[in-house]
């Protein structure tokens, strides 16, 4: 029998996943940032769906360490930053911060009606 796909980081939540939504912080290329943060969303999912809590500033610190690090390794390239944009009057650092919370507790009870993050 087929392993049943697992929806993504993404498919949980309608509020965007770009980081320039909440600092005006912009990288490219796009979707490959997409990825990244729908990746580290999960690994985050997971810690919580095994106990871990997050503050906002951790969460937010988890979030910009790994653009940071995929900068430095060449996966990102950052670019010149969106400073009073209109994307951050949009949504902003809170409300970002809970559209990422959002994803992550819809991902924690999808594993725990479907039998956990590793199905």
């Amino acid at each position: 029998m087929a392993k049943a796909r697992r929806p993504t980081a993404m498919e949980f939540g309608s509020m965007p996943l770009d980081p320039k939504y909440a600092w005006g912080r912009v990288y490219e290329p796009v979707e490959e940032m997409l990825n990244q943060l729908s990746r580290l969303l999960e690994e985050i999912a997971k810690e919580v769906y095994y106990g871990k809590e997050f503050t906002d500033p951790e969460l937010e610190d988890r979030i910009l360490s790994r653009l940071d690090e995929l900068v430095e390794q060449g996966v990102l390239e950052r670019m010149p930053d969106e400073e009073g944009a209109m994307w951050k009057r949009v949504l902003g650092r809170r409300k970002y911060l809970r559209a990422q919370r959002v994803r992550i507790k819809r991902m924690v009870e999808y594993w725990r009606d479907h039998g956990g993050p590793d199905i």
